[in-house]
């Protein structure tokens, strides 16, 4: 299909993004660093989750799969929080931006009729209370469950200044961003 970049930023704007870019597949930068930063297990969801490393794949895994799209749809939320330790202010964000990717989804698939779409979100997948990955077992939701930008290795500050999009928001705010990979089709 062929696209139009305007029509798409202006997409994910009217689905609640607050800035958004599209950005050609081959300027991603993939960090090492990242996947290294998943196994020390900071956020508590490493080998607990089908979306979080090791279960998403290796990078290379992923990078193969990434560069399978041409272009990807940039867009970032930006919640202003009531200091920097509002936990719950973080936690409606992402509930926030994992919205808006579900509401572009949509639109791209309904309106726009693409059919091979790869997104990318922001932190863990939620979907259950209790991910299958740890019982060994196959995911529940695989049409409905995605991995976030940096499970997949790429740095998302490096992405969305690629795209002119400021990466920093202003003083106690939480900034996400998701990434959805399209093909273009002639």
């Amino acid at each position: 299909m062929r696209f139009n970049n305007e029509e798409l930023v202006q997409l994910a704007l009217e689905c609640g993004a607050d800035r958004s870019s599209i950005i050609d597949v081959n300027k991603i930068v993939f960090s090492d660093e990242l996947r290294h930063m998943c196994k020390l297990n900071a956020c508590g969801k490493y080998g607990t989750n089908w979306m979080c490393p090791p279960g998403v794949g290796t990078l290379d895994e992923l990078k193969a799969k990434i560069y399978c799209y041409n272009h990807g749809l940039v867009f970032q939320t930006v919640q202003q929080l009531e200091d920097s330790f509002d936990f719950e202010g973080m936690m409606i964000a992402k509930e926030n931006i994992e919205t808006v990717l579900n509401n572009i989804l949509k639109k791209m698939k309904d309106e726009l009729s693409f059919k091979d779409l790869f997104p990318l979100g922001a932190g863990a997948c939620s979907i259950c209370k209790e991910c299958t990955y740890v019982k060994g077992e196959k995911c529940r939701f695989p049409d409905r469950a995605f991995p976030s930008v940096e499970a997949c290795g790429i740095d998302a500050k490096a992405l969305v200044t690629c795209c002119g999009i400021p990466y920093y928001n202003g003083k106690d705010t939480v900034s996400y961003v998701g990434l959805i990979l399209f093909k273009e089709q002639q």
